[in-house]
């Protein structure tokens, strides 16, 4: 099963235009630690919108630990990026999403095995991050 995943996250406000809060490891790094809470928080309601609609009536998956993530990208433009400043920043607010909601009890290396970061091409109409939750095999 997949759940679909933003690139970006928008912070209203009250006096200026909304911000738009890139998810990658620039704005990460750069960002003030109070914008950085308010694109979290707006990002696990997404993904908590996102696991009801893939899972309804499921409050944690499905299947059991270890996991194996999958995280692909569908970019809005064919500008050039890199998938390793992308995906990690995706990457960290998912996991603490998930953890935050309840879906996985821990993003340490004993719950989740294998992280594994594709690009699925150029979709201008609906630019995401899917994010495919499978049980890990050797």
């Amino acid at each position: 099963m997949k759940i679909c995943l933003p690139l970006t996250v928008i912070i209203p406000r009250k006096t200026k235009a909304d911000k738009v809060f890139a998810l990658n490891l620039n704005t990460f790094r750069n960002a003030h630690h109070m914008v950085m809470n308010q694109a979290k928080i707006r990002y696990r309601e997404i993904v908590r919108l996102a696991w009801e609609a893939a899972f309804p009536g499921h409050d944690t998956y499905p299947l059991r630990p270890p996991y194996r993530f999958t995280y692909t990208v569908y970019p809005g433009t064919g500008r050039k990026f890199d998938l390793a400043n992308v995906l990690p920043a995706v990457q960290k607010f998912t996991d603490d999403a998930l953890i935050d909601l309840g879906v996985i009890t821990d993003d340490s290396w004993k719950v989740i095995k294998a992280i594994d970061y594709r690009f699925g091409g150029i979709d201008k109409e609906k630019p995401r991050v899917e994010l495919e939750i499978g049980m890990y095999q050797c």
